[in-house]
């Protein structure tokens, strides 16, 4: 009696922590470290394997390889050949996954992850080639997920992006309030957020729902882990609304003392130069930028202006350095930038005139009208001091 009650014990225990597929639950949370944190296992080694997926750090495949073997036994077919599948895989990949999940897709094609996992990596493989093939299959997995699950962060996030990135089925207006009304129903979802972020900003939807945009963005600047590239498009809509304190405080704080990534910084110093007050102040900002990026046409331009500004007859050598530099690697400058050229070749040309060509002009035109001064003269007394030899002669003759 006390073994069937121990039996009993585990097949319900066992049930208790299988209860919820990994698709649904990924799906409704789709946050890799809330599946690492969940009690139910099978999610816990798929919230590993994904993590190695995202960072590349082998040890979370160690540690699903560890769960996978401990908990064997309790992993059903399914789940043993998809564990398989993506542990074999490098982090890089997408056609051989896809390959892969659509040949047991045909023994489980009913497979909620199964098809989340095509999603995923046809999307990526999409991102890549643009293929229209790739394009319908998705909106076909799209179409799927949704019957069975409705709204999630998983769908919002994926529709979203789609919607604003393809060509052929593309409608920015319609991905704007897919996300929109995302973050508002998943306000937590991490994905959810930063998509909404980045494409309102880029779509400058961030001024027209300003305080939703500025509700969500000062939420995201106090998590741990955030993008850099997301904090410098919320910086820069703080300086835009002029709340030029608080984006400040995003880059010297939050963006600059952790991070290493040379393009980061060189648009963070850049964005610092855009929307400070002086010109001395922007000049030094564009300068710093230039340390991490020496070869960008638009900020040798806008340290070249700033210059000027600064004090013209002290920087202009430099500046029209930095603008002849810059209009060699783009031609495209702006218009400020091309009549600040124009008229430092011109000066130059006036100073090379006056300084150079002048003087020798004035010497060599000096020294010629001498010289003909001279040999005049010359002539003049050989022909003197011929018609008094002649004299001389006619004058002995006589005699």
């Amino acid at each position: 009696m006390k073994g069937k009650f121990i039996i009993l014990t585990m097949i319900i225990f066992s049930m208790m922590i299988f209860a919820e597929t990994i698709g649904e639950f990924y799906a409704s949370k789709f946050d890799v470290d809330k599946m690492i944190n969940s009690e139910k296992v099978n999610i816990k080694i798929f919230g590993y394997i994904k993590k190695y997926f995202e960072t590349g750090y082998s040890g979370y495949l160690r540690s699903a390889n560890q769960l996978r073997v401990k908990y064997d036994n309790s992993l059903n077919i399914e789940e043993k050949k998809i564990f398989d599948i993506m542990s074999s895989l490098t982090p890089q990949t997408t056609i051989e996954p896809i390959k892969k999940l659509k040949e047991i897709e045909m023994k489980y094609p009913n497979s909620l992850i199964i098809k989340i996992l095509l999603l995923e990596f046809n999307y990526k493989q999409w991102l890549i080639t643009g293929d229209p093939k790739l394009a319908k299959e998705i909106l076909n997995e799209f179409q799927y997920i949704e019957k069975i699950m409705g709204d999630t962060p998983l769908t919002v996030f994926y529709k979203a992006n789609f919607l604003y990135k393809s060509n052929l089925y593309g409608d920015k207006e319609t991905s704007y309030k897919i996300i929109k009304d995302g973050v508002l129903k998943f306000p937590d979802n991490k994905k959810i957020v930063e998509s909404f972020l980045t494409i309102s900003s880029q779509m400058e939807k961030d001024k027209e729902d300003e305080q939703i945009f500025d509700e969500i963005s000062k939420s995201y600047v106090k998590n741990p882990e955030v993008k850099e590239n997301i904090l410098l498009l919320i910086s820069k809509h703080f300086f835009e609304i002029n709340d030029k304190n608080f984006a400040k405080q995003i880059i010297i704080d939050k963006i600059m003392p952790n991070t290493r990534n040379s393009k980061i910084l060189f648009l963070s110093y850049e964005l610092l130069g855009d929307y400070t007050d002086t010109n001395v102040q922007k000049m030094n900002y564009y300068k710093k930028a230039l340390n991490y990026n020496s070869e960008n046409a638009r900020v040798l331009s806008k340290w070249a202006l700033a210059m000027l500004e600064v004090d013209r007859e002290k920087y202009k050598s430099l500046a029209r350095i930095a603008l002849n530099k810059a209009i060699t690697i783009n031609p495209n400058m702006s218009e400020d930038a091309m009549k600040a050229l124009r008229d430092l070749r011109n000066e130059i040309k006036i100073e090379v005139l006056i300084n150079y060509i002048l003087p020798i002009t004035l010497f060599v035109g000096g020294s010629i009208s001498i010289m003909v001064y001279y040999e005049k003269r010359k002539k003049k007394k050989e022909k003197y001091m011929l018609l008094d030899s002649n004299n001389d002669e006619d004058g002995e003759k006589d005699e």
